[in-house]
Formats: C-alpha cells, sequence, structure tokens
C-alpha cells in the first residue's frame, strides 16, 4: 500500500491552550478529535526555539541547539523532501508562514510543488503600499500604552510596532469574514492540492499555518457584530499586536487577559480549519493510507506568572514552560486510537517519523528517533529527558521530575550578542535592489547606517527571535524547578537543592558534549 504523510504546523501553538492537554475552558474540538482518534504525545518539547530552528530541526531530524540558531539551511543539511526526491513521493509545501521565505535562507528547498499566501509578519510590507483607508493603527493600542512605552522604549519599539500593524490593516481591512484569514486559505490551498495529487504515487504534504501566531486578530476584531466568546463583557480596544516586552507597568491585568482571550479564539478559529481539513481528508479516502501529524513550533509568553514570567511575546531568549512544551499529535492506520504517551519527545523526531512512514527508513545522519514504535507500543520511551532552550543564550533540561535551565553567562558569548536585537534577518544585507525603499520609515541605507552604529544584529546565527525590540537578557542564576509540584516554573529551588541542580547541569553538559561531536 502506498503510505502518505500529511504534516500539519501550527504556529505558536503551547500546549496550554489546547483541551487535550489540560486546558479546561478553551474550545479546540477538532485537535480534541485528532487526540481521540489517535496518540497524544504528553511530554513533547521544543529543542530549539524559536520559528526557524524548530523548523531546521523537524525538517532534518538534529538537534541544533548546541550549534545553530536562527540561520539559512546548510547545503549539508538533509531534509525531508531531499530524501523524498527520486523516489516516487511527490512533496509540496502549502505554507503563509513568511520564515520559509527569508532571502537565502532556502526552507522551502527540494519541495516539487510549493504554494504560498503573502501577508504575515516579515512579509507584510508586501502590502505597504496599498491605502490604508478603513482602519489605524492607533484603534488597536491604548493610548496609555502609547504614552508609556514611547517614554520607557522610544521609538525603538513603537515605531516599528506602529508600522508593522498598519502594513497588516492595508490587508486585513477589506477582510468581511474568516475565510479571508491566513489559515482558512491556507488549509483551503492544501486541499486544492490534495484534489489534485496523482493516487498512483505516495505524497508527502507539508501544511504550515502562520497562525495562531500574532497578529491575534480573529474574527471578533472585524465584525462589530461579534464579541470575543472568552472575554464578551471586555470594553476596551483590541490590541491584537500587543507591544513585546516587560507588561509590568505597561498593560493593566484585564488588558493582559484580553490579549489572551484574542489569542484563544485565533486558536479556536485555527481549530476549526484544521477540523475543515480532517474532514477534507477523509472525504477523499485518504485516512485508509495517511499518517497525519499535527506539530507546533513553540507557545507563547503572555503575561505575569505561569502566562509568561512577565514578558509579552517572545522577546526574551528564556525556554519556560509556556514557550517550549508545544502538542503534537499523530494518526493514521495501525495506529492506536486515544492513547496518550508520556515519553518525552522532540523536534528532531519528526524528520524520522515521516521518512519510516512513507517506507525511506531513518536517515543515518538522524539524531531523533521514529515515533512509530512509540506509538505503537513497542517501545515504552525513545528518551530520558528532553532539552529546550535558545541557541548562545540558554539551554534546559526536563525530566520527569525536574527541569533546569542553565542561562550562558556574558563570558561565554561575546558582548554583542547581549545587545538589544532587531529582527530583520537577511534582509539587510541582501536588500540593494531595495536601496531607495522604506523600511519603517527610513530608506534601507538609513536602516543600515543605524543598525552599525548601535550593534544591531543582521542575521545568521546572532539572531535568536523573530520579535522586534527583543532584548537578549537572561537571569542572573541557574534555576531549578519541581516539575510535579510546580509545573510552570514560578519557584526557583536551585538554592534549596545545591547537589540536584548540579547533578542536572552536568547531565544536560555532558548531552550538548555528546552532540559537538556527533
Amino acid at each position: 500500500m502506498k503510505q502518505n504523510v500529511i504534516v500539519v504546523m501550527l504556529d505558536s501553538l503551547g500546549a496550554n491552550y489546547v483541551g487535550c492537554y489540560g486546558n479546561k475552558w478553551i474550545k479546540t474540538p477538532n485537535l480534541d478529535r485528532l487526540a481521540r482518534e489517535g496518540v497524544l504525545f504528553e511530554n513533547n518539547y521544543i529543542e530549539g526555539v524559536p520559528t526557524i530552528p524548530c523548523r531546521r530541526s523537524m525538517l532534518t531530524g538534529r538537534y541544533f541547539l548546541h550549534s545553530k540558531g536562527w540561520s539559512a539551511l546548510d547545503v549539508e543539511d538533509t531534509t525531508i523532501a531531499d530524501l523524498c526526491w527520486g523516489r516516487p513521493i511527490d512533496s509540496a509545501l502549502v505554507f503563509d508562514c513568511p520564515m520559509y521565505r527569508l532571502p537565502k535562507f532556502g526552507y522551502a528547498r527540494g519541495y516539487d510543488k510549493v504554494f504560498f499566501t503573502h501577508g504575515h509578519e516579515n512579509d507584510h510590507e508586501y502590502f505597504a503600499h496599498d491605502p490604508l483607508l478603513h482602519r489605524k493603527p492607533e484603534d488597536f493600542v491604548e493610548d496609555h500604552i502609547l504614552e508609556t512605552a514611547d517614554k520607557i522604549l522610544g521609538d525603538r519599539v513603537v515605531g516599528p510596532l506602529l508600522a508593522e500593524m498598519s502594513c497588516h490593516l492595508r490587508e486585513s481591512q477589506y477582510w468581511r469574514s474568516e475565510e479571508d484569514q491566513m489559515c482558512p486559505r491556507t488549509m483551503k490551498a492544501a486541499v486544492d492540492y490534495l484534489k489534485k495529487a496523482d493516487r498512483n504515487k505516495q505524497f508527502f504534504l507539508w501544511v504550515d499555518s502562520f497562525d495562531p501566531h500574532e497578529p491575534w486578530d480573529p474574527p471578533s476584531v472585524y465584525d462589530p457584530d461579534l464579541k470575543n466568546p472568552y472575554d464578551p463583557d471586555y470594553k476596551g480596544k483590541d490590541m491584537f499586536l500587543p507591544l513585546m516586552g516587560e507588561v509590568e507597568g505597561i498593560f493593566t491585568e484585564p488588558e493582559l487577559n484580553h490579549i489572551r482571550m484574542l489569542h484563544a479564539e485565533k486558536v479556536t478559529m485555527v481549530d476549526k480549519w484544521l477540523g475543515y481539513l480532517m474532514d477534507q481528508v477523509r472525504a477523499m479516502g485518504l485516512e485508509e493510507n495517511t499518517l497525519f501529524l499535527m506539530v507546533s513550533d513553540h507557545g507563547e509568553p503572555l503575561g505575569n506568572g505561569e502566562h509568561g514570567h512577565g514578558i509579552m511575546r517572545k522577546c526574551r531568549p528564556w525556554p519556560y514552560e509556556e514557550l517550549v512544551h508545544a502538542p503534537m499529535i499523530m494518526k493514521g492506520p495501525g495506529l492506536p486510537a486515544g492513547k496518550r504517551v508520556s515519553s518525552f519527545t522532540q523536534s528532531c523526531d519528526v524528520a524520522p517519523t515521516v521518512t519510516d512512514w512513507l517506507g525511506i527508513g531513518v536517515h543515518p545522519e538522524h539524531q531523533g528517533q521514529s515515533l512509530l514504535p512509540l506509538a505503537r507500543g513497542e517501545v515504552d520511551k525513545v528518551r530520558d529527558f528532553a532539552v529546550a532552550g535558545y541557541f548562545r543564550y540558554s539551554a534546559s533540561i526536563i525530566t520527569k521530575d525536574w527541569s533546569f535551565i542553565h542561562w550562558l553567562r556574558p563570558d561565554e558569548k561575546t558582548a554583542a550578542e547581549a545587545r538589544f536585537q532587531i529582527y530583520r534577518v537577511g534582509t539587510i544585507k541582501t536588500s540593494g535592489h531595495l536601496h531607495d525603499a522604506k523600511i519603517m520609515g527610513a530608506t534601507v541605507t538609513e536602516w543600515q547606517k543605524k543598525m552599525k552604529e548601535t550593534d544591531f544584529t543582521l542575521d545568521g546565527e546572532d539572531q535568536w527571535t523573530c520579535t522586534p525590540g527583543s532584548i537578549a537578557s537572561v537571569p542572573e542564576r541557574d534555576q531549578l524547578f519541581d516539575r510535579q509540584a510546580d509545573p510552570y516554573q514560578l519557584n526557583n529551588i536551585a538554592a534549596k537543592d545545591p547537589g540536584r541542580a548540579s547533578e542536572l547541569y552536568a547531565q544536560l553538559r555532558d548531552f550538548m558534549a555528546e552532540l559537538r561531536v556527533s
């Protein structure tokens, strides 16, 4: 039988915003249905965050926390699409995640078919010259936040934020229903591919939805007749692209809660369109020979305490639970239904699982494990612990009972790497053809000069996040947490149990050392 694979990547979906992972109030009926029909991996952790490092690991089946950050694929990297080449397997990428298209990064390489939808995040300048007639960014940011942020942070944060919002509104001002949004359009494009796929051959389809990544502008933001279902009585502005950074002194608690509820509404909308794709797969009779794998690249910090350790969005290189614990659920013929697996799984397990199902086998370069034996109950676990972090800034180890975070000290990285950094990966050095273009109110040449004067990073391994205005600062001391008593890592007990902290640090250090020579 010809076996196919569909991988669905839902960006910025944390395990804490999915019903089948324990959230008691959010509505994710289709993710929950997928869990009932398939296998849910309870302890799936993202090895290298955020967007680009995670995808690199998923596509190549390798760890990169020790060696690579936000950087292009190397010629030596072997992806799933590379392994499909030369075989009777049609490979397709359907996506609206703009990171695949960063200049010279090459993440869309090797696919037989590629379908892209414009508009998300760093691709928002695609709409920069469209007239903005019906909305303005200030309608979606509270005045007191603009005033306070301007005093505390200045134009380095507020200006880029308003510019990004302006570009997004230039496109979304004409949206009339949720079907106009990115995720529905991406899922429909995936269905179009499946309808045309040659049934006499195998296929490998990667569907990459940037939603529920910010901007968190679900249907209630644009429809005056709709209320946010999770916060219907809120009277303030819908801050769908909130200012990133520390939330203390910037946001009120009701504002933070509403931002979280906008994110939750977006998750529910994405869940609906995941269900649409699942229904179409069933209607086409593809369930009989297709592995359906849902993954995410990370969660999202969204405020104080367990919501985000005091920050909004991915603006610090902090691999706490709300960021690195992500859902992974798969179903396929011959796999059990309703099974929950407690064994640790990682981003690098995606590639070997996919190639194993396709009949290619696990590639010798894969450091991850095929999860098919684990799903079938042939083995109880594929590893004893997981790791997670940001290249050059943090590394953590997660065991059954403990989690430990090692923060790289100033003497472990260059001074320049600890400076304020801005998301403009690969676009400044490769923007000669846009010499007279305007970027956030300045010409490319002016931005190059400004970035040089302020030690902004340009691209490559120094880049660690996709959030403009992020600051590469880390806590002064390593942290130890009791996973059973303190699952959201709010009480650092490293000083109370230094022996345990030292033991976990040694285990993490040895594992990273092994990776460097493998």
